[in-house]
């Protein structure tokens, strides 16, 4: 098996309901620590859907169509994917969870399908957890790998999602 170690930074569409609304909803925000600095950034549209249940309990529903996958890695195998990535949150009583997946089409055109999970939010409102490979087409078939992921809105407005992990070939 041959090893593969990356650490990218995705521009997703992990939605998260922003820090003040949900401190105005009394919830309370489970804080986890931030993940390490990635290099790699995705470009994308998001799309988030927020449904108020109750005060203290939120549904997101999130799509991120992504044009563009950069590193400066160029043996990263998600360098200049393309395509959507779905999937739902849940916020009850401050606790986070939900995920989704991902289906990326990558340089040489084989796919791939990701999974996500949200696991937390940090004290800055971003949405915090980890993802895998499940599979795909083409060197996707037998790529495994996993890390975690800091998803949210910067200060200059812009949403990243800074992905940490590794792959490898089995």
């Amino acid at each position: 098996a041959t090893t593969e170690i990356y650490t990218l930074s995705l521009h997703d569409a992990l939605p998260i309901y922003d820090l003040m609304t949900l401190a105005a909803a009394g919830l309370l925000v489970m804080t986890v620590s931030a993940q390490a600095q990635t290099t790699s950034v995705g470009h994308g549209v998001s799309e988030s859907e927020v449904v108020p249940i109750s005060e203290s309990l939120i549904l997101i529903n999130a799509r991120t169509m992504y044009t563009d996958i950069v590193s400066d890695d160029m043996d990263n195998p998600l360098l200049n994917a393309t395509g959507p990535c779905t999937g739902t949150i849940l916020i009850n009583a401050g606790v986070v969870s939900g995920g989704g997946y991902c289906h990326y089409t990558d340089a040489s055109g084989d796919q791939a399908v990701v999974r996500w999970d949200a696991e937390g939010m940090s004290a800055e409102g971003r949405t915090l957890g980890s993802w895998s490979v499940v599979g795909g087409t083409g060197s996707w078939m037998t790529r495994t790998g996993g890390g975690g992921f800091d998803a949210g809105t910067g200060a200059d407005g812009a949403y990243t999602n800074n992905i940490s992990g590794g792959f490898m070939m089995n």
